[in-house]
């Protein structure tokens, strides 16, 4: 079962200069505290019934807002490169529109959940080459196509954090709706992969009080360098290589 408590951080380096660059949601220490505006779907929501929280009638789908790191040395208020879509991880709270006090973490400390939402993210979150929310205006990085793209992943998203069983109709948690076959589709393929990939950097936003949200960014990894070991063996096969030639020709 997941847990809201923060650890594992999934290709931190490259998200973390990239938002420090811009200035957004994810720019600052870890953790990071400051203030929540929620504005509202991205894209549209589907209803559904579940089991596994406080509420059971339920409007599912990506949300959308500001998130303004009290780090930042700017006016009070959010600011239009603090934009960021996220995902309810909370089915004990309301949403409110803020702004609140939130804390920002990186990462997810259930590993399992971890390799999970990265798998989930890297199959269907939109544009992910796009990276980051904001460039200078909103990006499509995370913009679904359609309200039940949105609400489907908003229930895989719960049924990995509140569940055991990648299955939406079992389990201590259950969803019915019409986007549900969408959303188990998605969790049957993240269930088939394995392994965590590269260049999903995790956050959540977490609130005493309010609903926590699960947010993201994407990086393209690094290639790998050679160790230094291969690369002077590498060296060593190339001069070895040119000196024979060499001799080859003196003699010939």
């Amino acid at each position: 079962m997941g847990s809201r408590s923060i650890g594992l951080t999934l290709g931190f380096g490259l998200a973390l200069a990239a938002s420090t660059a811009s200035g957004n949601a994810f720019f600052g220490a870890n953790p990071q505290s400051g203030g929540m505006t929620f504005t509202g779907f991205s894209n549209g929501s589907v209803g559904a019934t579940i089991t596994g929280g406080s509420f059971s009638g339920v409007s599912a789908g990506q949300f959308q807002g500001f998130f303004d790191p009290a780090a930042e040395a700017d006016g009070a208020g959010h600011e239009a490169d603090d934009f960021l879509r996220f995902f309810c991880i909370d089915i004990n709270q309301f949403a409110d529109a803020g702004a609140n006090p939130y804390t920002r973490n990186i990462g997810v400390s259930d590993a399992t959940n971890a390799a999970q939402l990265a798998r989930l993210f890297d199959l269907y979150y939109p544009n992910k080459t796009t990276g980051t929310y904001y460039a200078g205006g909103a990006t499509d990085f995370g913009s679904f196509g359609d309200a039940d793209s949105s609400a489907a992943f908003q229930l895989a998203v719960w049924e990995i954090w509140f569940d055991n069983d990648m299955n939406l109709s079992t389990g201590s948690f259950t969803a019915s709706s019409s986007a549900a076959g969408l959303a188990q589709s998605y969790l049957d393929a993240v269930n088939a992969g394995s392994g965590t990939p590269e260049g999903w950097t995790l956050f959540t936003l977490t609130s005493p009080d309010k609903q926590d949200y699960l947010s993201a960014e994407y990086s393209i990894p690094l290639r790998t360098t050679p160790e230094p070991g291969t690369l002077i063996l590498l060296c060593s096969a190339v001069l070895a290589a040119w000196a024979t030639a060499l001799q080859r020709r003196q003699t010939a």
